[in-house]
């Protein structure tokens, strides 16, 4: 049997297959699961708990500003806003990354040399990208938390059709920040979009 493990991105509508080959070569349908929420700070850092403590914005952070590589990033985004945002989210990953190079943000998606972050714990060596089809934007409630964990793998674009297994790989090391993208309203035009998009962006955080 083939074991897929669906992933998928947050703006490009990729999906990324990560799994280990086997010799049934059928394939799963996507599944998506929403994002745990917490409605509370338990379990976070103490670095965590004073980021979320009474903030009348939406914010995004890690759990600490330096990692080894290969380390788990500990993400968390909380609405401290008294109304419900929307957001969109492709599987368990509700945020982007840009790096720090010669003094701009990059967006490694928008890159041909990039690749899309894997948020699986169990995967493997070898990892797809292959289209998905659109999700309608989630709710988020007010004062609520959504929570993730990255342990610095990506899955890179390469170069060949969706069905060439890429090798899976870490990120770089360097100056990064995270991204949460949210709003209050769905497009007129378009009910897949949110409209007028807000940005928020995570501390700066360095990998070895």
């Amino acid at each position: 049997m083939k074991k897929i493990i669906i992933l998928s991105t947050l703006s490009l509508g990729i999906l990324l297959l990560a799994g280990c080959s086997f010799q049934q070569t059928s394939q799963i349908q996507p599944t998506i699961s929403k994002p745990r929420i917490q409605s509370s700070a338990t379990n976070l850092t103490a670095q965590q708990q004073n980021n979320l403590k009474n903030i009348p914005e939406v914010t995004i952070s890690t759990d600490k500003n330096n990692y080894d590589k290969g380390e788990v990033i500990i993400i968390v985004v909380k609405n401290g806003l008294d109304k419900t945002v929307l957001y969109q989210s492709g599987g368990d990953k509700f945020w982007g990354i840009e790096y720090y190079k010669d003094n701009q943000w990059i967006n490694p998606a928008y890159e041909e040399d990039g690749g899309f972050q894997l948020t699986k714990k169990d995967i493997d060596d070898n990892c797809y990208i292959k289209l998905y089809e659109r999700v309608l934007p989630s709710e988020f409630k007010p004062q609520a938390n959504l929570s993730s964990q990255w342990n610095q793998k990506i899955c890179p674009f390469g170069t060949g059709g969706p069905e060439k297994p890429r090798i899976v790989k870490y990120i770089e090391s360097g100056k990064y920040r995270l991204i949460f993208y949210y709003g209050f309203e769905i497009s007129k035009d378009d009910p897949y979009k949110i409209f007028e998009v807000k940005t928020v962006y995570s501390n700066a955080f360095v990998i070895k």
